[in-house]
């Protein structure tokens, strides 16, 4: 079965998780929670659910030198 990615809507999370994580300097702690909110604000109409923006900020905070908390019952 082959499934049709939509890569530009993929790439577009990442640009706005990407751009939300550089306002926190290098080795600071990025807040899953206020990241997303981030995210959010600027793209409005992503359809990424917050488990996959969570993902995404791990993913992009590793590789951007950030910490992050996972503080989204709080």
């Amino acid at each position: 079965m082959d499934v049709q990615a939509d890569h530009g809507r993929a790439s577009t999370a990442k640009k706005l998780v990407h751009a939300a994580l550089l306002n926190a300097p290098f080795g600071e702690t990025v807040s899953i929670k206020e990241a997303i909110a981030a995210v959010r604000e600027q793209g409005p109409n992503l359809t990424e659910t917050d488990c996959q923006l969570t993902e995404c900020i791990m993913y992009e905070a590793i590789l951007l030198g950030r910490f992050v908390a996972f503080d989204m019952q709080e």
